[in-house]
């Protein structure tokens, strides 16, 4: 985790994060695999797998008492994933939202020069 994004989280990452893997008896909670197991990436290279501590919800970083799952690499890629999307689905609909405001002349944008 970049420096940057380390401040993004509670003090006690670590700890909160230690404690959440120790309550899923360090496996995954999606697909059940444990820690250090031995998994083939999608090109045929093993790998160790490594579980991680992921935000069941977004926008959770700041929060002190996240609820947390314990993740390999893969099933918190998808996670994160769905969050993105999810994210994005918003943002179109802001967007729909705010074309329909400027059509009907409730709102109006200035262009920059």
């Amino acid at each position: 985790m970049t420096p940057y994004r380390r401040q993004m989280y509670p003090a006690n990452w670590r700890d909160l994060a230690l404690a959440c893997k120790i309550r899923a008896n360090w496996k995954c909670e999606h697909c059940g695999v444990s820690q250090f197991d031995i998994r083939e990436s999608r090109r045929g290279t093993p790998y160790f797998v490594y579980l991680a501590a992921a935000h069941r919800y977004p926008f959770q970083e700041s929060n002190p008492n996240p609820e947390l799952l314990c993740l390999c690499p893969s099933c918190h890629g998808k996670l994160d994933y769905q969050h993105k999307q999810s994210r994005e689905r918003v943002k179109l609909e802001c967007l729909k939202h705010l074309k329909a405001l400027v059509t009907l002349g409730i709102v109006a944008i200035k262009a920059s020069t």
